[in-house]
């Protein structure tokens, strides 16, 4: 009996230990911001490491997939029931593909052509909350839209060149730019479903490289939407997200204590190697010292936010996400292959859908598979 008291007292004890670590939080022009440092905050109840556990791939350089015509991966989405829909940048036949959740190919469809329905590059594909299909040639003022079968429903043009993403509210998270000879200048925004009432979120500029000097591992801004925010970070700024609800409102700022990666030597040779000798544009380009503090994000389904960096990750070819809760706070790291060439400003696309991430990579052989993971938190 006593011995059954001591362990029940020492139980208590050990609870009354586990309190929640303060949460380091400011306040500005009304706004809070999250301030997060190197080593992630212990949070009862909330798991920050992170398993996966890979399940199956859709492998470019199988021949199963040269058969039914894929041949590249561009972008790809999965709808809520997991269903994946893959998009190739060239064909002379079909562009997208659907594959059931267990990774078994369904069909494909989207012709190439001029046509009503059809493409002549496809560069982007979305899956809307609504469950219709998007697809977007980026070098046109229209995008597509399909059913989850591949049967084309309707056109939508668009008054700009926008980089559109559906929201559960039915508006659109919109990417956008405007060159000038000095300055290329971009855009993160909303607009309703008519592609009106246009709002800035967020902009930036950077060295137009047809006439001035350039620095390859520039600024970017990156964005991304959950089911009921919006998420929007401008390295100009430093390792800080912002934070929107669906109308544009900004909810809190999340940032992160960081240590700057440098750009190694050898990065800025073969960066340069690829160049011809006598291309003139060659000398508009440079590199500073460190990479930026970010490089892309995305999140999941409740709101947890992942956001690449360029630290190198646990394996070859892979580099480290920082993982924060719904609420800013930053309480992991998961290592991901899913980096493009380091001198190019964009990272291959990221998806969760229950509990299952799918992460676009190149394989050392040039190919690319998109790998799925079971999602285990320890």
């Amino acid at each position: 009996m006593k011995k059954a008291v001591i362990i029940f007292t020492c139980f208590i004890l050990l609870s009354a230990c586990q309190k929640q670590p303060k949460i380091d939080r400011t306040t500005e022009n009304g706004v809070e911001v999250v301030l997060n440092h190197i080593q992630p905050y212990s949070l009862k109840g909330e798991s920050g490491a992170l398993v996966l556990e890979r399940a199956f791939s859709i492998d470019t350089e199988k021949e199963n997939m040269l058969k039914v015509g894929l041949t590249d991966i561009e972008t790809f989405d999965v709808d809520q029931e997991g269903n994946i829909f893959i998009i190739q940048w060239q064909s002379k036949d079909n562009f997208a593909f659907k594959f059931s959740p267990e990774g078994r190919f369904v069909k494909s469809f989207i012709r190439f052509g001029q046509g009503p329905g059809e493409l002549e590059y496809g560069g982007k594909i979305l899956v809307s909350p609504q469950n219709e299909v998007i697809a977007k040639d980026p070098s046109k003022t229209k995008f597509l839209i399909y059913d989850r079968e591949g049967r084309f429903l309707r056109e939508t043009h668009l008054e700009k060149t926008y980089s559109p993403l559906p929201l559960t509210n039915g508006k659109y998270l919109i990417f956008w730019g405007e060159d000038t000879p000095e300055w290329r200048k971009r855009y993160v925004g909303l607009c309703n479903s008519e592609f009106k009432d246009v709002k800035v979120l967020d902009t930036f500029q950077y060295p137009n490289a047809l006439n001035v000097r350039c620095p390859v591992n520039r600024d970017m801004m990156i964005y991304q939407a959950a089911a009921d925010r919006i998420f929007v970070g401008n390295t100009a700024n430093g390792y800080e997200i912002q934070v929107y609800d669906l109308d544009g409102n900004l909810l809190r700022k999340i940032r992160k204590e960081y240590k700057p990666v440098a750009v190694l030597e050898e990065v800025k040779k073969d960066y340069f190697k690829l160049w011809p000798k006598d291309d003139p544009l060659k000398d508009n380009f440079y590199f500073t010292e460190h990479w930026p503090p970010v490089r892309g994000l995305f999140a999941d389904d409740s709101g947890r936010l992942f956001v690449l960096t360029y630290e190198a990750g646990l394996n070859p070819g892979e580099f480290m996400y920082d993982i924060f809760t719904p609420e800013g706070i930053f309480i992991g790291r998961m290592s991901l292959a899913n980096m493009k060439n380091l001198c190019r400003p964009d990272s291959f696309p990221v998806r969760i859908k229950k509990n299952h991430l799918y992460g676009l990579r190149e394989k050392e052989s040039g190919y690319k598979e998109l790998v799925v993971y079971r999602m285990i938190w320890k």
